[in-house]
């Protein structure tokens, strides 16, 4: 009987064959000594990707299946181009997978290309100000736009950069256009120890490291973090930027005062005074979202999430919130959720698997983690100011027919949350 490992949170029945299983990153690499005859790995597992399991596998001759909750045409190639056998979408039935299990070993298994899914939605959001007085300890939003940076007189126009700063930390998530402007005012305060927390490593989350300020100190130093990547690590993709085609400074005069960190869903990161926990997103590529924990306060931040892929209806069924429930338990009544509704309704349908949410399924999951106060961000460069104004009232439209009682707000640069 061919023994199969199956790395997933979700079971299947599978009779016909001897199947071992593993529910985390960890305990799927001890079962993967055992040398099974075919490995299927779901692709947000805890605490390690899929991917990153695919690849050890492929390292031991396994073969693989890669099982997506999250399906989209660059994990679909990259998958395959890393020697997957194939790429199953879910949810998926038992019968679904046996067939797939048995094509495989009959030898009839073959790749096939990426056929994501379509859909259709309604659109159905007074801005608020939130204090700008910076207090002693705070969040900041040094930009808030998504994809690339735009004019806006309103709102401000550059890409994802959040500062957290407390009496003993000061830590940065993304390093967008906006890190610039911070960069620029970190000069007056004598040169630090940065910690750098990156949700992806997107260009619009990184365009703005090489024009950071305090970089080209020589008495600054950082910590880096990153998600683990599909294809490249961290130091190979700040390499790339710093290289001699794209940039004229050499990766090697900063590269010592760098040292790169590695995260998964699940972990847990303490920084002096301030805690930081992640957990999937579904984008392209490696993405996380965060909870900071400071000053007795709970804030979610995630700026590259689809929300329910491909739903366009106010009812969900209970599998498509699957992908989503380690993000909701995380985030669930935070004091504030700072999430991104990059599109609207009638947006959405053209742009599903581009790793942004509508307006409506943003909503939905703000409904779901219940947050004290919500702020959206990462707003889609081709919105002007009025279009936002008008996003935020179908925002508070919708979340009133939803029962979702908080606050909304649109982000802007130079946005500050008091802690």
């Amino acid at each position: 009987m061919p023994r199969i490992l199956i790395a997933d949170t979700d079971s299947y029945s599978l009779p016909s064959y001897d199947v071992a299983w593993a529910n985390d990153g960890p305990s799927c690499l001890k079962k993967l000594e055992e040398k099974p005859d075919l490995f299927i790995a779901a692709l947000h597992l805890p605490k390690m990707h899929g991917i990153e399991l695919l690849k050890i596998a492929r390292q031991k001759k396994i073969p693989c299946i890669l099982l997506s909750d999250y399906p989209n045409a660059q994990t679909h190639q990259i998958a395959l181009t890393l020697g997957a056998q194939y790429v199953l979408s879910k949810p998926i039935s038992s019968d679904e997978l046996k067939k797939t299990i048995d094509a495989f070993f009959a030898g009839t298994l073959k790749p096939a290309p990426f056929s994501g899914p379509t859909a259709h939605l309604s659109q159905t959001p007074t801005l608020a100000t939130l204090p700008q007085k910076r207090p002693a300890s705070y969040l900041k939003l040094w930009g808030t736009r998504g994809s690339t940076p735009v004019i806006s007189p309103r709102f401000g126009g550059h890409t994802a950069c959040l500062e957290i700063r407390t009496p003993k930390s000061l830590v940065l998530i993304d390093a967008g256009t906006g890190i610039q402007t911070l960069g620029r005012e970190l000069l007056a305060e004598p040169p630090s120890h940065y910690n750098l927390f990156l949700s992806h490593t997107h260009w619009d989350h990184l365009a703005g490291f090489p024009f950071f300020a305090p970089l080209y100190h020589t008495d600054a130093t950082f910590d880096i973090w990153t998600p683990v990547g599909y294809t490249e690590n961290a130091r190979e993709v700040f390499a790339e930027i710093f290289s001699d085609s794209l940039f004229p400074v050499s990766f090697d005069r900063i590269a010592p005062r760098i040292t790169f960190h590695e995260m998964r869903s699940g972990d847990s990161i303490q920084v002096e005074d301030v805690q930081i926990q992640v957990a999937y997103a579904l984008h392209p590529g490696s993405t996380l979202c965060f909870k900071i924990s400071a000053c007795g306060k709970q804030i979610g931040y995630a700026t590259d999430n689809e929300v329910l892929v491909g739903h366009t209806h106010d009812a969900v069924s209970s599998e498509l919130w699957s992908p989503h429930r380690s993000l909701i338990e995380l985030l669930h009544r935070s004091d504030l959720l700072i999430h991104e509704a990059q599109y609207l309704d009638e947006e959405y349908p053209e742009r599903i698997g581009w790793g942004h949410s509508s307006v409506s399924n943003a909503t939905l999951l703000a409904r779901e983690i219940e947050p004290k106060e919500w702020i959206i961000t990462h707003h889609n460069p081709r919105h002007s100011d009025e279009d936002l104004l008008k996003k935020l009232i179908a925002h508070e439209t919708l979340a009133k027919r939803l029962g979702l009682h908080c606050p909304i707000h649109m982000a802007s640069d130079g946005m500050v949350i008091p802690l």
